[in-house]
């Protein structure tokens, strides 16, 4: 049964938490739906609008000057509406797949996702469509911007025989990480742990460990192993064994997806898999990438298998505990400082906090949807945001799901609410009469850039005393440690599908080195370590790279007045401009990646010396 605070039917009114747990979960209904989902013909969609033409030609409806060939935006049109259906359900499936469902119907969303699968793939093959991405570069920036995202789609777009050997090898990735529980059978008694009797309410107790059997086996996890080791040596051992513990299980499917990689990468002309991903990003080729983690790269000299201990001699910051409704409150009166209005929906009940609210949502007297939102501590044990329909204009009003907790009280809390309301409020504003135009960026590696630009303005407006109350010494580590586990992931990343002769960082354990301020010499086991790798492989820098440029725009903007254009800008860009004119307008030329990456640094730098 679905826990939620929308209604099993996909109308989505909000109910009370009683009336959800008694509805019937909507999840068939939705298979359901799904697998009625009728294929895609565009040479019959186009034939039936042209004969639409044709008889209003012949009823007078239209000027007789009127042509009866489709004209590319009705071409396009055509195409949007007969695919914002499987839109819909798609990302209505996603949603769904967030909660505890049965097996019945988790086989039942399976069969969903194939069959979305097989009318996208069906499409996609269709001489119409090819034709149609080809035209739309000769049309208006948003036609344009749409046959990127269409050529985008085709070019990923590999034979179902490639597919299911690519997709067989990362499930078995995942499997493999999912499966491998590093087994704490520590033969050198100098490692083995105390018994467990011997700690209580989780204070650490120093005793020498004797050469007596152990009454007890240790239960606990790699973190309780490496918090409780006072030997050094022995939680370097312990974590690194732990990192290389699907080496020999996932070694096989990783190779494959090396090697199928490689052929699609000769396939198209490239060297290497990286040049054909990069290809397409902002940061376009390796060099570039290398060029940006080498920037972000800082040393911390925490090893991780030290950061637990470390922490712990730190005290946590001991900031205030807000109400979340109260900020909620607040971040909707800042934003109507952007153009936007917020239309409360059901009644509010004297003296008590809601638990859920419906808010409408304007911009500039633009109706752009609907916010559902919950706050409920016993599900919601993260600030989070769902798409539950995608805003298109002209064709259908956006539906965001806010699942929220009744109270702020750390520094992720605060980050995961601001990002949340920014993801919202993104996906409702965006400006295009195209689906795709609107949740896809020209480039992947720029998607999340309007969402983490506004969450960094929400952040700061909001929360101006931010770093100082929650961000103390202790969870300053914690945000340098991630932060350098990212970026050497991304380097193991970049590497791994880079030609062995041609790879950007050859002594991984130098780069180790770099952010840890110790050695690793098996630092290869690491692309063992993490999903990511099999799955965004070279472009796991992505989320990096965006961060990094949005508090940069933040930065560089923190002055400009006028903010409701600078959304405009950003944000809805009705007028469809590319990233570069966006960001041309925002920050000033030079804007190419290598002088960002540049500039970037620069700022960061000045910012150091400015807090010193």
């Amino acid at each position: 049964m679905l826990k939620t605070t929308l209604t099993a039917s996909l109308a989505l009114c909000l109910l009370s938490s009683a009336a959800v747990n008694a509805a019937p979960s909507p999840v068939p209904l939705l298979v359901e739906q799904c697998l009625r989902l009728p294929s895609i013909e565009l040479t019959s969609a186009f034939a039936i609008l042209k004969d639409r033409k044709a008889e209003a030609l012949e009823n007078g409806a239209l000027t007789p000057d009127t042509p009866l060939e489709l004209s590319l935006a009705e071409q396009a049109l055509v195409l949007e509406q007969q695919t914002i259906g499987l839109n819909n359900i798609n990302d209505r499936l996603k949603y769904y797949r967030g909660f505890n469902l049965s097996s019945e119907e988790r086989q039942g969303l399976l069969q969903c996702q194939l069959h979305l699968a097989d009318t996208l793939s069906q499409l996609l093959n269709q001489a119409e469509f090819k034709q149609l991405s080809d035209a739309l570069s000769q049309g208006n920036r948003e036609q344009v911007l749409l046959g990127s995202q269409l050529k985008s789609l085709l070019s990923q777009h590999w034979d179902l025989n490639y597919k299911a050997k690519l997709h067989t090898a990362q499930a078995s990735i995942r499997r493999g990480l999912a499966s491998q529980q590093l087994s704490l059978d520590i033969q050198n008694g100098q490692c083995q742990l105390p018994t467990e009797a011997q700690y209580s309410s989780g204070e650490i107790v120093l005793e020498e460990q004797t050469n007596e059997p152990k009454s007890e086996p240790f239960s606990g996890t790699i973190a309780n192993y490496l918090l409780k080791q006072t030997d050094p040596q022995c939680r370097q051992t312990v974590w690194q064994a732990y990192q290389g513990r699907a080496s020999e299980y996932n070694q096989t499917a990783l190779s494959r997806i090396a090697v199928l990689w490689q052929e699609a990468a000769t396939a198209a002309g490239f060297n290497d898999y990286a040049s054909l991903r990069l290809n397409s990003q902002q940061l376009s080729s390796p060099r570039l990438v290398k060029a940006f983690l080498d920037s972000q790269t800082e040393v911390i000299n925490v090893a991780p298998w030290d950061l637990g201990r470390h922490l712990a001699t730190l005290n946590a910051a001991d900031g205030p505990i807000i109400s979340t409704q109260t900020m909620l409150s607040e971040g909707f009166t800042y934003l109507a400082t952007m153009g936007l209005k917020f239309e409360s929906l059901l009644p509010q009940q004297q003296g008590k906090l809601p638990t859920q609210q419906m808010v409408r949502v304007y911009h500039q007297q633009r109706l752009l949807g609907e916010l559902y939102i919950s706050f409920d501590e016993a599900q919601h044990r993260r600030n989070n945001q769902q798409t539950l329909r995608q805003s298109v204009i002209g064709q259908q009003f956006g539906q965001q799901a806010l699942d929220l907790k009744p109270q702020l009280s750390s520094y992720k809390d605060i980050e995961q609410f601001t990002q949340a309301i920014a993801e919202a409020i993104t996906a409702l504003a965006r400006g295009s009469h195209f689906y795709l135009n609107n949740t896809l960026a020209p480039t992947m590696d720029s998607n999340q850039l309007p969402s983490l630009w506004l969450a960094e303005v929400l952040r700061h407006e909001l929360f101006p005393e931010f770093a100082a109350d929650y961000l103390n010494k202790r969870g300053s580590l914690a945000k340098a440690y991630a932060k350098q586990m990212k970026v050497f992931r991304a380097k193991v990343a970049l590497d791994f599908s880079q030609d062995l002769n041609t790879q950007s960082y050859p002594d991984l354990s130098a780069e180790f080195e770099k952010s840890f301020g110790q050695r690793w010499p098996q630092s290869s086991d690491y692309q063992y370590s993490f999903n990511a790798i099999a799955n965004e492989g070279p472009l796991y820098y992505q989320s990096l790279w965006q961060s990094a440029l949005a508090q940069f725009i933040y930065q560089t903007t923190l002055n400009t007045q006028d903010k409701a254009d600078l959304f405009q800008l950003l944000v809805v860009n009705e007028d469809a401009l590319t990233l570069s004119s966006q960001l041309s307008a925002c920050l000033g030329d030079p804007i190419d990646p290598a002088s960002l990456i540049q500039r970037m640094a620069k700022a960061v730098t000045e910012g150091q010396n400015q807090k010193q």
